[in-house]
């Protein structure tokens, strides 16, 4: 007999949980649930989600535990509705997780996950959120559809608790109680893989079971087995680099590290523009300015807050999208390089309208799934057009010097893991102005 968790309802009450207030997948989830195969007082049933893998204790121990949100919410006036009694076990934790057909992420107990040979298993101190995350959730967005459940979050830091039977002899510089990073893309990083053998591990096409939190269990969780080859030791302590910050560095700042860098090679002489001063776009500022030495850094967005928070970030200039025209011929700018860290057809044509001759437009965001360009435009200003994806091992190695040395200093927010749904309703809504990590 297992169970995720239990709940000892009144016989009499199941039929009177209102359906209005009660969503399809409750409704689902209680009509799998099944009677256990140990007795229970007061004439009451023990559901349990028959799906669920987490083994009760054969001693029949119990201990008090949180009441159920969801069926307080589906019955509020029940006050002996349920009590929650469980055996809860200290190999569990919580996750939140993808479904298939789902539209938001699914909270879960699960069993703390044990290493594989060339695994290490890391305590969570944090999960970033970000807007991909959105469109794995999204039945119309841009990332990709999947079959199975898995646990979201690609972006993570924490400590390394416990290691796989091979990690000693693969990777000796790994040790229990290390504080480490993740790097999402999880490259295969086999000697005949072309880009893992050539410095473009991001590019892999064999990762080995899919990127962390998109495919493959991810950190919205309180625990994470990770492949010693996707660990990247965090060169100081927790408290110069926060789990918050550290967890943002795997991709909110690697992501536009390796485009400033090693994709567009900014130089000092360049003036850049970053069109979309969220969260990404603060970071590629920091970049731009702080890492690269850009020469004049241009911040372009239609938020006043925003152009407030890339100004403190470095920006030289910053400026709303309708504003551009006017204030690119009053300084006599024209950007070398434009990132668009939008990626849409209007934020696309913005960086058409305004990049100099020759010179650049770098795609880093995907908000459509597509944009279009006029080729006599693109061809006659002898433009390039690129784009970019996350970044490789080496390149977030040299995000955390960076951070280390305080040249990039990521803004972020925390929020207890029990607040993701809370979190991603709030992205929906367009309330969260920069970048959050969940916190366990």
């Amino acid at each position: 007999m297992f169970a995720q968790r239990l709940c000892l309802v009144p016989r009499s009450s199941l039929s009177t949980l209102p359906v209005a207030q009660t969503s399809k997948r409750s409704l689902s989830r209680l009509a799998t649930y099944h009677e256990p195969a140990f007795p229970v007082r007061n004439r009451s049933i023990v559901y349990a989600p028959s799906h669920s893998r987490v083994p009760l204790s054969s001693t029949n121990q119990h201990r008090s535990l949180h009441v159920s949100p969801l069926l307080c919410e589906a019955s509020p006036n029940m006050s002996t509705l349920l009590t929650m009694f469980a055996p809860y076990p200290a190999n569990t934790m919580t996750a939140f997780r993808y479904y298939p057909g789902e539209t938001t992420a699914v909270r879960e107990t699960l069993p703390v996950p044990a290493p594989r040979p060339d695994e290490v298993v890391i305590k969570i101190l944090a999960g970033g959120v970000c807007h991909s995350d959105l469109s794995i959730l999204d039945p119309s967005g841009s990332i990709g559809e999947w079959t199975q459940p898995f646990t979201l979050g690609h972006e993570g830091a924490g400590v390394i608790t416990a290691l796989g039977s091979d990690v000693s002899k693969l990777f000796p510089n790994l040790k229990k109680d290390m504080y480490v990073a993740v790097l999402g893309t999880n490259p295969c990083f086999k000697p005949a893989c072309t880009p893992c053998s050539t410095g473009k591990d991001n590019l892999c096409p064999d990762s080995e079971g899919g990127w962390y939190g998109i495919g493959r269990d991810g950190f919205w969780a309180e625990y994470s087995a990770v492949r010693g080859d996707s660990i990247i030791p965090i060169p100081t302590t927790p408290e110069k680099i926060s789990p918050a910050v550290a967890a943002l560095c795997t991709d909110a700042v690697l992501t536009p590290y390796h485009a400033l860098k090693t994709c567009i090679g900014v130089k000092p002489s360049d003036t850049v523009m970053i069109l979309g001063c969220g969260g990404l776009g603060i970071n590629a500022i920091q970049i731009a300015k702080g890492v690269l030495g850009a020469s004049c850094v241009i911040g372009c967005d239609v938020r006043e807050e925003s152009l407030k928070r890339a100004k403190q970030a470095g920006a030289d200039y910053v400026v709303t999208p309708d504003d551009l025209p006017t204030f690119l011929a009053a300084q006599h700018l024209s950007p070398d390089v434009v990132v668009d860290i939008v990626g849409t057809q209007h934020s696309f044509d913005t960086a058409l309208s305004v990049v100099k001759p020759a010179g650049l437009i770098h795609i880093l965001g995907l908000m459509a799934p597509s944009v279009q360009f006029p080729l006599m435009r693109v061809v006659t200003k002898d433009l390039t057009v690129k784009a970019s994806f996350w970044g490789c091992k080496q390149e977030l190695i040299e995000v955390f010097d960076a951070a280390a040395k305080g040249q990039v200093k990521p803004e972020v927010e925390t929020r207890p893991l029990e607040e993701c749904l809370q979190v991603l309703k709030e992205f929906h809504e367009g309330k969260v102005k920069g970048r959050i990590a969940l916190v366990p």
